[in-house]
């Protein structure tokens, strides 16, 4: 998760396909990866463009980053 979370970061503005991604993690299939992107969309670690197409999320704001912050 880290490798993929500071790929897509040093390109914040670059819509990356699910392919690539599943690509830089290696011997990970389409599906396992589609699944595990969208459980990392769910937690706000990066967006969904569209289908099929991520970039990295936002930084946090600092009141998200207060204790007792909910989103």
């Amino acid at each position: 998760m880290a490798r993929v979370l500071a790929v897509l970061q040093e390109e914040p503005e670059r819509q990356w396909r699910a392919r690539e991604i599943a690509e830089l993690l290696g011997d990970v299939t389409l599906v396992a990866t589609y699944r595990q992107l969208a459980r990392w969309t769910e937690k706000g670690l990066i967006k969904r463009i569209r289908t099929g197409r991520y970039a990295a999320a936002a930084p946090p704001t600092a009141a998200a980053l207060r204790p007792g912050h909910q989103r």
